[in-house]
C-alpha cells in the first residue's frame, strides 16, 4: 500500500531574517513534523517555509507567501494533507485562524498539529474544535502578553531619556523617497511589470542599486514594510 503524501508547512515570525534564518527554529520544526509523519507513516512531499512572517496576519495572508503557493497545489493536486509542529505555526490570531480553515474545508484539506496529533480544521468533532480554539487563544494571549511587555519596558526607556525603540519607517529619512516610490510603482503597476511578489520586488532593486540603511540587501519582510508605511 502507497504511503499517504503529505505538504509541510514552518514559519518563523523573527523580523530579523538573518536572525530567523540562524536560529534553530526551521531545525526543531522539521524535525517535529519529521517525527509525527513517520508515526504515521506518512511521506512528506515538500516543505514550505515562510520567514520572518507573523502568525498574526488578520485577513491578510498576502505575506505567507509560501503558504499560499502550499494551498493553490493542494487545491489542484491530490495532496489534501499539511502538517505543522504546532497551532502557533498555523496562526497566533484566532481570525486568521478561522480564515485558513474555512479555506481548508471547503476543498476537503486537512491541517495537522504534530505536537497534539489534533487536525486543526476538524469541523464534525465539537470537542476537538473546542480544544484547538482554546489552544489558538493561549497562543494569542502569550503574543499580546510579550507585546504588552516589550512596550512598558520601551516606554520606560523613554522616560528616562532614551529612544523608545523600533525602526524609523523608510521615507522618513532624506534621500529615501526614490527607493520608497520605486518599491510601489513596481508593485502597483502590474501591467508594466508584471504580478511581482515580495522577493521579487527585492531582488528587482537590488539589481537597481539600492540598499537598506545597512548597506545590505532589502527582505521580502522589509519590502512588505515599506508598502505598508
Amino acid at each position: 500500500m502507497q504511503s499517504q503524501e503529505i505538504y509541510v508547512y514552518l514559519r518563523t515570525s523573527n523580523k530579523n531574517t538573518k536572525l530567523a534564518l540562524d536560529s534553530d527554529s526551521q531545525d526543531r520544526q522539521l524535525k517535529a513534523v519529521r517525527k509525527f509523519a513517520r508515526s504515521k507513516s506518512w511521506k512528506i512531499k515538500e516543505v514550505f517555509y515562510d520567514c520572518s512572517v507573523s502568525g498574526d496576519n488578520g485577513c491578510d495572508l498576502t505575506e505567507r507567501e509560501e503558504f499560499s503557493r502550499m494551498m493553490t497545489l493542494m487545491k489542484s493536486n491530490g495532496v489534501k494533507t499539511f502538517v505543522v509542529s504546532d497551532a502557533t505555526r498555523f496562526s497566533r490570531s484566532i481570525l486568521t485562524a478561522e480564515i485558513i480553515k474555512q479555506d481548508c474545508k471547503e476543498h476537503g484539506i486537512s491541517a495537522y498539529d504534530a505536537s497534539t496529533g489534533n487536525d486543526l480544521c476538524v469541523h464534525d468533532n465539537p470537542e476537538m474544535d473546542m480544544i484547538n480554539s482554546l489552544l489558538q487563544c493561549i497562543a494569542q494571549y502569550d503574543k499580546i502578553k510579550t507585546t504588552n511587555r516589550l512596550m512598558s519596558g520601551r516606554k520606560r526607556k523613554a522616560r528616562l531619556g532614551g529612544r523608545m525603540g523600533g525602526n524609523y519607517a523608510y521615507g522618513d529619512r532624506t534621500g529615501e523617497d526614490l527607493l520608497v516610490d520605486r518599491v510601489k510603482e513596481l508593485k502597483g503597476n502590474p501591467r508594466q511589470h508584471g504580478k511581482l511578489t515580495l522577493q521579487a520586488i527585492a531582488n528587482k532593486i537590488t539589481e537597481e542599486g539600492f540598499t537598506t540603511r545597512k548597506g545590505t540587501e532589502f527582505s521580502r519582510q522589509q519590502i512588505a514594510n515599506i508598502l505598508k508605511s
